[in-house]
């Protein structure tokens, strides 16, 4: 997993989560204010790695949402944000996606949605939002 967290580290970069932001947020203006934060929740899974390179795919991804809501470096759809790149970083690391049917369980959504605002609020540490990424 160790290499996957390095050669992730080239593609998800801040310029790339801030067009998924912008897309996110859009009509309103992507904003970033805290770029250092922003590179500093991008290289959680890297710094990761080297540590504990035997890590499931699914906690380097949660470190990176963790990450992005706990900084909170755009000035609006951090949670959002930190939910799609979480989801895209599984997909890269060859977890299945959460399922894009029209048959997706909404009980499942709202709780992982109260999940991500369960970590904004200081209710939930990144080991609670690790099964949130996890396959269904």
């Amino acid at each position: 997993m160790a290499s996957h967290a390095a050669r992730l580290s080239r593609v998800f970069t801040p310029e790339y989560v801030k067009r998924i932001n912008a897309q996110i947020v859009h009509p309103a203006q992507a904003v970033v204010v805290k770029p250092n934060e922003l590179g500093s929740s991008l290289s959680r899974p890297l710094h990761l790695s080297a540590y504990e390179p035997d890590r499931d795919p699914a906690y380097f991804a949660a470190t990176l949402a963790f990450g992005i809501i706990k900084g909170h470096p755009f000035m609006d759809g951090n949670k959002r944000t930190a939910f799609f790149v979480a989801h895209e970083y599984a997909r890269a690391m060859g977890l299945p996606g959460m399922p894009a049917e029209a048959g997706v369980d909404n009980d499942l959504v709202v709780k992982t949605a109260t999940k991500y605002m369960d970590v904004a609020a200081g209710k939930l540490d990144m080991d609670g939002l690790v099964d949130t990424v996890k396959p269904l």
